[in-house]
């Protein structure tokens, strides 16, 4: 009687980390919307209630790194079948970029009908059918992906129906790319792409002081001092050789993610034992990122590549499964649950922001006069939002992703 085979057990630290940094990312955007919302000055902004989770601006790099390290992950395991390698690169792009849309796709557009409908009667409650409609025609490109393209609705900032939306479409333009790369030439693309442009970017990207934002526009050549590349428009006087902030951010992270999927594979090959000294390691760099992301404590006030940089380890360190922390992130009683959770994330950055402006609308306007704490918001808005991300991924799930 053959013994039976050992299943392998999935590695969901990662997942943790993924979960995480949604439910954190939501509490950022609740603090900026309580701030925008509110009648005269935005001194909510910075006040000791409304500050938690405002370091999670720059944790949005998990999610770039991940997707680097697992759209590499994806195309090792079907490089392995010579009929993959015959077809042509522009072909298993294609097809990978697909599997990505396929599965995204419709809950972008929900999440666009959802900031449409909500933000325009929160922001905009003289709006009515025709005004809609004419919403939804005009943001035909935000639903095909082009978001972070600059391809989006003008008019101001709530008309982008759901911002945060833009890093879903930046993450269906360059990864269609880089993994065209990677099927042309994976050496080259590995081993001198991505380790070149990921200098290049993060070296501009630290003399321009850019951030992270689809508003925004980073340009290649004169940087005029009144603009350089945190936010706002083009104008008149703006150099014309650019590219939308969005972009060049999620391609730092995957390409990143790309070469993170090289050195802990090369790491993997060493003895499988945990290690005290990682341990050590992945318990300080996640109180750290932790700390910054809940407290962004402004006496020890970390720059952005300090963060960027306990982003990288603590993705390493999870992926790698080598120190004790992690093991104990992949025990039997909470493997399933971290898994599940972290298949959510997607969902819930994608719809959390018109619901977080839906939980508003039902309190009431936020003013300096009745202010609102950050936990009145932020709770039901955070138990709202996986609700409906439960539902939504259930209904994904028995239709558009159901496995044959």
């Amino acid at each position: 009687m053959e013994a039976k085979q050992e299943v392998k057990k999935r590695n969901v630290a990662i997942e943790f980390w993924r979960f995480f940094a949604a439910i954190a990312i939501v509490g950022f955007h609740i603090g900026w919307i309580i701030a925008r919302s509110c009648n005269g000055s935005n001194g909510f902004w910075m006040t000791p209630t409304n500050t938690w989770f405002f370091g999670s601006s720059e944790v949005l790099l998990l999610f770039t790194i991940t997707a680097g390290y697992f759209m590499v992950a994806h195309y090792k395991k079907l490089a392995k079948d010579p009929k993959y390698n015959e077809r042509s690169a522009l072909s298993r792009a294609g097809e990978y970029t697909w599997s990505r849309i396929k599965g995204l796709l419709p809950v972008l557009i929900l999440g666009y009908v959802l900031g449409t409908i909500i933000c325009t009667h929160f922001f905009y409650p003289n709006y009515g059918f025709k005004e809609i409609c004419v919403m939804l025609v005009n943001s035909v490109w935000e639903f095909l992906g082009f978001h972070a393209a600059g391809l989006r609705s003008l008019g101001g900032e709530f008309f982008n129906l759901n911002g945060p939306l833009w890093f879903i479409s930046a993450i269906f333009i360059i990864g269609y790319f880089i993994y065209w790369g990677l099927c042309k030439n994976e050496d080259v693309t590995s081993g001198f792409v991505a380790p070149f442009l990921t200098i290049f970017l993060a070296g501009w990207w630290s003399y321009t002081d850019t951030r992270a934002a689809q508003t925004a526009w980073s340009t290649f050549g004169s940087q005029l001092a009144s603009f350089n590349g945190m936010g706002g428009s083009a104008t008149s006087s703006t150099a014309t050789l650019g590219f939308n902030n969005g972009l060049i951010f999620v391609a730092l992270g995957m390409l990143i993610g790309v070469i993170l999927y090289y050195l802990v594979a090369k790491l993997k090959e060493k003895e499988d034992k945990p290690s005290i000294c990682l341990t050590v390691l992945n318990v300080l760099v996640t109180v750290l990122l932790g700390w910054y992301i809940i407290y962004q404590p402004t006496w020890f006030a970390l720059e952005r590549w300090p963060v960027a940089f306990l982003c990288i380890m603590v993705v390493g360190l999870s992926l790698l499964n080598k120190d004790g922390l992690t093991r104990l992130l992949n025990n039997d009683l909470t493997n399933k649950a971290l898994g599940y959770l972290g298949g959510l994330s997607l969902y819930i950055y994608m719809l959390h922001y018109p619901l977080a402006i839906l939980v508003l609308t039902i309190l009431g306007k936020n003013t300096e006069s009745t202010p609102y704490t950050f936990w009145q918001i932020y709770i039901p808005c955070i138990i709202i939002t996986i609700l409906v991300s439960v539902i939504v991924k259930m209904i994904m799930e028995k239709t558009l992703l159901k496995k044959k």
